[in-house]
């Protein structure tokens, strides 16, 4: 009997611990989410001079995007997710009564396939002791369920094509008719339509590049293992030509010393500078302002995430636990 009272403390103590490392059998997770993304840059945005900032954001060139991720919780409140994102960023002048941007009359759009790492911490948890994600109230609405808030940062990497529409009857060029591009999508990059890898003060962009990805969330944890939510990120990213767009206009002869194909340069001809010439013409001669060298472009994604908990489950004989 005098051994009672210490074999009780030992199970106390071994059932406190088991409810308190309860949510190591949430470490795994995976998430699936829709939504869409959105683009603030040089093009398009709101009826003023652009920001690149929050904004300057436009709704009318909102896309659609996709997500997948992966989620390991190392401590209860905090975890690191990888997520595998797509979507499409779009900016168009015509959308804007701003009269510069107007003027310019310059349009995109891109895929952006991004690779990210984040870190979450959870700051807001509504469930009731012992029974994780379940939520107790006294008028028993939301009975059953459970919510939790969080924020997260992280680094990312992304691959960018800006892509421009051609229309032969909007070309105001110098090559002939019979000797234009058919109409259609084409990559902006290769046409150098700010005199990139011509000027020794502009070199060629890449296409892939980095970004600090940072936002929030919420999730309503439907039972243990599934829960629905929302996530919105945005990201600051260190290049400015997602839209093709950066410094000044460029003289269009430069690029029959840059091209042979009469198709090659007449998209080169058009898209460094369609403007619609509702002001002047000297707005858009060669050297003046195209764009804002001195803020890169920004992107953001807005999700509805569904996230499942991956059962857990031990090596063959139970040796070690995954």
């Amino acid at each position: 009997m005098r051994y009672l009272p210490v074999l009780f403390l030992i199970l106390l103590f071994s059932l406190q611990d088991a409810f308190s490392q309860r949510w190591t059998r949430d470490r795994h997770q995976v998430s699936f989410g829709m939504g869409v993304s959105g683009f603030m840059g040089d093009l398009g945005g709101a009826d003023q001079t652009g920001t690149q900032g929050m904004r300057d954001f436009d709704f009318a060139a909102v896309r659609p995007s996709f997500t997948a991720g992966y989620r390991y919780l190392f401590y209860e409140n905090l975890g690191v997710t990888g997520n595998l994102t797509f979507g499409y960023v779009y900016g168009d002048d015509s959308f804007t009564d701003e009269p510069f941007r107007n003027n310019r009359n310059i349009h995109f759009r891109s895929p952006i396939l991004e690779l990210s790492s984040t870190a979450e911490l959870t700051l807001i948890r509504f469930q009731r002791q012992g029974s994780q994600f379940r939520l107790v109230t006294s008028s028993g609405f939301g009975r059953g369920l459970g919510f939790s808030g969080y924020i997260f940062a992280g680094v990312a990497g992304f691959f960018f094509n800006p892509q421009a529409y051609f229309d032969a009857d909007n070309y105001l060029g110098t090559i002939p008719a019979d000797q234009l591009p058919s109409n259609g999508w084409y990559n902006l990059k290769p046409l150098r339509t700010e005199g990139q890898g011509y000027f020794p003060t502009r070199n060629e962009y890449s296409r892939i590049s980095f970004a600090i990805p940072f936002g929030l969330g919420a999730k309503v944890h439907i039972n243990r293992d599934l829960a629905v939510g929302l996530r919105y990120g945005f990201r600051k990213t260190f290049t400015d030509y997602i839209d093709d767009v950066s410094k000044t206009y460029v003289d269009p002869a430069i690029y029959y010393e840059i091209f042979e194909d009469p198709a090659r340069i007449a998209l080169a001809e058009h898209f460094s500078n369609p403007t619609n010439n509702n002001l002047s013409k000297s707005v858009t001669a060669p050297g003046q302002q195209r764009g804002n060298p001195y803020n890169t472009d920004a992107y953001m994604f807005a999700f509805v995430t569904v996230h499942y908990r991956i059962p857990d489950f031990r090596r063959p004989f139970g040796l070690l636990r995954f």
